[in-house]
């Protein structure tokens, strides 16, 4: 199939979705303790958000062209990623196969990283002005999320 400014965006879309969808897990799976709960809804917020954000921006960007190297790569990256969240979600949603929170917020903050590399460094070099600004902003919403989870270990 060939990859086009609109499959890679829809891809990305499709991360900020799944990790909407596991934050609103992790919300239900930790629903005793307050603060994690208050903090898993807020991240499924702001990732819903997002994925709103870039569904938008596809509307409009969509038939842009980008040099089919780079579609290749970020479309390969963005399915990587996106195999890695359902394989996430699968093990700490609704049931986690383990309750130590420490675990779960690690794995999460190595998530967001992820997110801020694939954003800030991939999709928002490579592209015009419009989608390098929503990507860089998603990249500083990823370092802050990374920071409250990790705020959260302690």
């Amino acid at each position: 199939m060939t990859k086009t400014a609109s499959t890679l965006l829809r891809a990305a879309e499709r991360m900020e979705a799944l990790a909407q969808a596991l934050y609103t897990d992790l919300s239900i799976s930790f629903s005793d303790n307050l603060d994690l709960r208050q903090l898993f809804q807020r991240l499924a917020a702001e990732e819903e958000q997002h994925a709103l954000r870039i569904r938008l921006l596809e509307r409009s960007q969509g038939k842009l062209r980008w040099p089919r190297e780079v579609l290749e790569q970020f479309c390969s990256q963005c399915d990587a990623m996106i195999a890695e969240m359902e394989t996430l979600r699968r093990d700490l949603g609704p049931f986690p196969a383990s309750n130590d929170t420490t675990v779960v917020l690690e794995r999460l903050a190595v998530l967001e990283e992820r997110f801020g590399l694939i954003h800030a460094q991939d999709l928002a070099r490579h592209a015009g002005p419009e989608v390098q600004e929503l990507f860089a902003s998603l990249a500083l919403q990823d370092g802050a999320h990374r920071v409250l989870i990790k705020a959260a270990m302690k």
